[in-house]
């Protein structure tokens, strides 16, 4: 934040007919509030049952209003996900749900009154290390800053948890790991891609000769044949299985890549 906190005439005026402060205390009380404060809209910050406003939208440089949030001004975003969403904060239209602000909380020691606007600030500073991963996110996205990833659903919109990765390279190698492992990554995701193109069609041919065999074995009365249709039938389940396998060993190295990722 800019030291340079810039608190206007009518913000202090505010104060001190909310509060009854001694007016030579405004300025000091505002600054320190605000300093502690949650974003809760994009001009707007909360500490307990007060809400400060900036005179930018995402800028903590000056205060330009001072008003009590229970009253009216609870941003409607924020009121809607408190009312529906049990616990969950809506930021810039980016819906943090409990579960990150419980995680924060837990894995990272950030006070709870702050850890929304804790997750928010990491997700600004934050890039995508890994898409389109069910067994990181629940099918959704991984982004990360600093040894810190956050959970990211697939909408781009909801942060559903944060978590970090004990085995943080060193700064002097990290900008040559992250190239490798960065090349690594999109060789699995052209691979991952290939696989998923094909595999729809494969499955359906496969599945097609198997219901022609299995009718075929239903309707002979042939041993021979009985035993050729049904060792068809087990090699046809045996490729099935083989392609599927393929692509969940696929989808768990890049799973090791991304965590390797966000180490970085």
């Amino acid at each position: 934040m800019n030291d340079k906190l810039r608190i206007t005439p009518q913000a202090q005026t505010d104060v001190i007919a909310l509060t009854g402060i001694d007016p030579t205390r405004a300025h000091s009380w505002i600054n320190t509030r605000v300093r502690q404060a949650t974003r809760v809209s994009s001009n707007a910050y909360q500490y307990d049952n007060y809400l400060f406003y900036t005179e930018r939208p995402g800028e903590r440089t000056k205060i330009v209003r001072v008003k009590r949030a229970e009253i009216t001004q609870v941003d409607a975003n924020r009121a809607q996900s408190t009312n529906d969403s049990g616990g969950n904060v809506v930021i810039d239209g980016i819906k943090i749900r409990k579960h990150a602000i419980d995680r924060a909380v837990e894995r990272f020691g950030v006070p709870r009154e702050r850890a929304a606007q804790w997750i928010y600030d990491r997700y600004r500073e934050s890039s995508v290390v890994v898409e389109d991963i069910r067994s990181l996110t629940n099918e959704g996205h991984v982004y990360a800053t600093e040894g810190i990833a956050i959970g990211i659903d697939t909408d781009r919109k909801t942060i559903r948890t944060v978590f970090y990765n004990t085995k943080k390279f060193p700064p002097i190698v990290s900008d040559k790991v992250r190239d490798v492992v960065a090349k690594e990554m999109r060789k699995l995701e052209r691979k991952i891609n290939a696989v998923n193109k094909t595999l729809p069609l494969q499955k359906a041919a496969l599945e097609y000769e198997r219901a022609e065999r299995v009718l075929a074995l239903v309707s002979t009365r042939s041993i021979a044949k009985r035993m050729a249709l049904q060792a068809r039938i087990n090699a046809l389940d045996t490729h099935l299985n083989e392609i599927n396998a393929e692509l969940a060993i696929l989808v768990e190295q890049k799973k090791h890549v991304a965590t390797a990722l966000i180490a970085i």
